[in-house]
């Protein structure tokens, strides 16, 4: 039995996941108070489904880019976990994980898509700009295209072609550049924690796992001083 953490934004998730399939899932909203609230919500959730925290087989953790506080909390928490249970830790991008919740859904393939078919991750990241990657999907094949960054939107707009996707914080001038491309706007049904225990529980098979000590947040940038424009 895996534990999934995702505490990239305000909405956390975390799931008690075998195989790869999430299954006691607990999403809630917060106001920056991931600190005093995600451990006794992982107890709270071990506690309804009788398991303790000796169960755990694995973590897997979402590393961000996302809320640079928010990202500190799950990530330290996930290593903390690992660490003192002895079991294997796999941190996975919040990017990747949008990208793959959105292939995922049964209307992410495009009329006109190129197999294999490119999805594109974006997270608005203030200041006017992007943090983005893309990801290749043929079958059950997954390969990342293009490495996290941040850049302004239209340098995103640029790269995208007839047939992709497009997931994340899509606002309405992203979405009719991605028309005007021929691409298409997906979004995932499901909680990002759900694509976590599938993506974590493909990296632990392949024995692609991360130290504890050695696990950092994914930041893109340094954190802002001050007010954001």
């Amino acid at each position: 039995m895996q534990l999934c953490i995702d505490a990239a934004d305000d909405r956390p998730g975390i799931a008690l996941a075998v195989g790869g399939v999430a299954g006691p899932t607990l999403t809630w909203e917060t106001q920056r108070n991931h600190s005093v609230e995600l451990l006794p919500n992982i107890d709270r959730l071990l506690t309804q489904t009788g398991r303790t925290k000796g169960d755990l087989t694995a973590v897997f953790v979402d590393v961000g880019p996302g809320g640079y506080a928010a990202l500190r909390v799950g990530v330290s928490i996930a290593k903390a976990l690992a660490h003192a249970l002895g079991v294997p830790i796999v941190g996975v991008g919040r990017l990747e994980l949008d990208a793959w919740g959105a292939a995922r859904e049964p209307g992410a393939a495009q009329p006109g898509a190129a197999v294999p078919q490119r999805v594109f991750a974006v997270h608005r990241a203030g200041r006017g700009e992007l943090a983005w990657a893309a990801y290749r999907k043929s079958g059950d094949a997954w390969s990342e295209e293009a490495a996290p960054a941040i850049t302004k939107a239209p340098e995103v707009e640029g790269h995208l072609h007839a047939g992709d996707i497009v997931t994340g914080d899509v606002d309405d001038a992203l979405a009719d550049a991605a028309l005007r491309a021929g691409a298409g706007v997906v979004h995932a049904n499901h909680h990002r924690v759900v694509a976590l225990a599938e993506l974590g529980q493909r990296r632990l098979a392949a024995g692609s796992v991360d130290a504890a000590t050695a696990l950092v947040p994914m930041y893109l940038r340094a954190p802002a001083i001050g007010p954001q424009r």
